[in-house]
């Protein structure tokens, strides 16, 4: 895709705009994930299918922890300008943002050190096949499970508040 259609795009940015610097995160990510959903049909194609936008449409945001994440209101200022100064041309920094800031609204940080690139902090996720306990790093992206197994490309899915609170992270 060498663009987004200029309206779908600003249908984002006009919703992002209307964000007050103190929106609740749950609204963040409803914001974004609307968008995805009302848009599946100009998102399904690359770049957006490489980042998991097809996974990330499916989520379930009554049950994510977003209130736990390490999502702050400096992120939510740097998400506001990122999108309201990209254009609909910048597809793929545009599907790298939304993905990796979907993550970070719906995830956990854990000080977990990175065994591939040494970095600490690792957000926490669950094995789609095996419902195990996963990490992936922040940095690299590298992703492990909790017995140290590798974790397949496409392995991970989101963990809920529920699966969080029973294996005691929250």
């Amino acid at each position: 895709m060498r663009s987004l259609p200029i309206r779908i795009w600003h249908e984002l940015q006009s919703a992002v705009a209307t964000l007050s610097d103190e929106a609740p995160f749950r609204h963040v990510l409803a914001v974004i994930l609307i968008w995805i959903r009302n848009n599946d049909k100009y998102l399904a194609g690359e770049p957006f299918s490489v980042y998991g936008f097809d996974r990330i449409a499916k989520i379930d945001e009554r049950v994510i922890p977003v209130e736990y994440s390490s999502f702050e209101v400096s992120d939510l200022i740097n998400f506001k300008n990122v999108i309201l100064k990209r254009q609909a041309k910048d597809v793929e920094a545009i599907a790298r943002f939304l993905r990796d800031t979907v993550e970070e609204l719906a995830t956990v940080e854990v000080d977990e050190q990175c065994p591939k690139c040494e970095s600490e902090g690792m957000r926490v996720f669950i094995g789609r096949h095996n419902g195990l306990l996963a990490y992936q790093c922040n940095v690299c992206g590298y992703s492990q499970y909790s017995d140290g197994s590798r974790v397949a490309s496409g392995g991970l899915e989101f963990a809920s508040e529920r699966q969080l609170r029973e294996i005691g992270l929250i």
